[in-house]
């Protein structure tokens, strides 16, 4: 008796799959491009993000990661960085943000901000000195930058730019069962530099003030903008008015501030376990799915006309060549006949 060959891709496990109800709540996936997966956000690797938040409509989220300045910390900087931030606060930019979440928005007019006392150079270097010295106490008054933000553009996966596209779900195994649930969008977090913004912003700003000190007050005519009573469908359709509108969303919609709960919380096994997962899997209705194996295959695959492993049969083609050559013989039979 001949031995019976092992199959190549054996079946290892089965498991019954369950699909969600629809949610209240909204589903985002998180992704951390600039960091290495043995090291995620939470409070075992000493990385807990403490702010939150997020403007739902013009699709932006941002988070604070704070930072350990007992080691491996420029602690100049951090007092630097922490006075620009400040100062963008007091000038026009109460929520600190820069690029698109705010709409790339401009500093406003500098006579706008004149009531903001920005020191100078010598004196901001010699208040900077004197917190160094005392850096736990500058710490304390919230003197320091000392967090990292990331933040990213949410991708809707129920947005018309993504129709046809994969649709993603999380998946929660409770024993043989796998429990899916759809997945309302897709971020990418990335370091965000807005401490770096805000201090180029101080050091312009500053070197305006110094030079109309300098050269007396000017008046500066007042600007005027120019709107616009219609506007042609065509137009709405355009590239440039779709990025415009979404940036002045952006910049007129208000952030929105979020509870970060560490993923080793009870909160968060609780939420797990309530919102993820089927709670009473008896009284689910059965999914029948309209295909057959062969045409699963053919919608999720490139068209197979000429595999050989192509389960689907179809009728022989004949090729030009031996169609020619039947053509031929046919013709030298019948000129046969004739001469007979």
């Amino acid at each position: 008796m001949a031995p019976v060959k092992a199959h190549d891709d054996p079946v290892i496990a089965e498991y019954d799959v369950f699909l969600t109800p629809p949610l209240q709540e909204q589903i985002y996936l998180l992704q951390y491009p600039n960091r290495p997966r043995n090291r995620p956000y939470n409070n075992q690797y000493g990385a807990t993000p403490h702010d939150m938040r997020i403007k739902p409509n013009s699709g932006f989220l941002e988070v604070d990661v704070g930072l350990n300045t007992k080691h491996n910390f420029n602690k100049y900087l951090g007092l630097k960085w922490g006075d620009a931030t400040r100062t963008s606060h007091e000038l026009h930019n109460a929520s600190g943000t820069y690029g698109l979440a705010s709409g790339l928005i401009h500093g406003k007019p500098r006579s706008m901000a004149r009531n903001v006392n920005l020191r100078g150079m010598g004196d901001r270097e010699l208040d900077l000195e004197n917190d160094l010295r005392t850096f736990s106490e500058a710490e304390q008054d919230n003197k320091v930058h000392a967090k990292q933000t990331l933040g990213g553009q949410i991708i809707r996966h129920d947005a018309e730019t993504e129709l046809g596209k994969p649709i993603y779900f999380v998946g929660a195994f409770e024993g043989d069962q796998l429990h899916l649930t759809k997945v309302t969008g897709t971020v990418q977090m990335r370091p965000h530099f807005h401490h770096l913004d805000a201090e180029e912003e101080r050091n312009r700003i500053s070197a305006a003030r110094a030079q109309a000190e300098a050269n007396g007050p000017v008046h500066e005519p007042m600007a005027r903008g120019l709107t616009r009573d219609k506007m042609s469908a065509a137009e709405k359709n355009t590239v440039e008015y779709k990025l415009r509108m979404g940036l002045q969303s952006a910049q007129i919609e208000p952030w929105i501030k979020m509870e970060y709960v560490d993923d080793e919380d009870d909160l968060a096994y609780e939420t797990f376990n309530r919102t993820l997962k089927v709670e009473d899997v008896s009284k689910v209705p059965h999914l029948k799915s309209d295909m057959d194996n062969d045409a699963f295959l053919d919608a999720i695959s490139a068209p197979r006309h000429d595999s050989p492993t192509r389960r689907r049969k179809r009728a022989p083609r004949r090729n030009k060549e031996t169609v020619e050559i039947e053509d031929d013989e046919e013709e030298a039979q019948a000129g046969a006949e004739a001469g007979e």
